[in-house]
């Protein structure tokens, strides 16, 4: 459904008798909005992007903005204390992916990943450490 529909979700309610006027009002509203969408080209913009792609006749384009927050960090083994390293990635979610890679450009599994809040999370590395080179971690959230 759209955001701006005007379809009843609510309708029918579960176990009651109702009107058929209220399911003939949602199918109207509904085929409405399905000839109003096929009369439009739909582009993704954002960190996803696409080429407008016409549906039926489409002369105006809707677009659809996709965004995805990425946050990335090098680190060194001198940045990493008792094993661990604290992340903080301000991306605004505690649950987040998580993936790390060593200085050959190979992703590794820590040993352990540890959301914290909405902001951080702490790298345990421990059967890593000391490493060499420089390390990166990628936060997606």
């Amino acid at each position: 459904m759209s955001v701006n529909s005007r379809v009843n979700p609510n309708f029918p309610l579960p176990g009651l008798d109702q009107p058929s006027k209220g399911f003939r009002d949602n199918f109207t509203i509904i085929k409405q909005e399905i000839e109003a969408l096929q009369g439009k080209q739909i582009q993704l913009v954002g960190e996803v992007q696409s080429a407008p792609v016409q549906l039926g006749a489409g002369a105006t384009i809707a677009q659809i903005v996709t965004q995805s927050r990425v946050f990335r960090q090098s680190f060194q083994t001198a940045d990493v204390s008792g094993g661990e390293i604290m992340i903080t990635h301000n991306l605004g979610n505690k649950i987040v992916l998580v993936q790390v890679s060593n200085d050959l450009d190979t992703v590794i599994q820590p040993d352990q990943i540890t959301l914290m809040n909405t902001t951080q999370l702490k790298l345990t590395l421990t059967s890593f450490v000391p490493f060499t080179g420089t390390w990166n971690v990628i936060v997606r959230g």
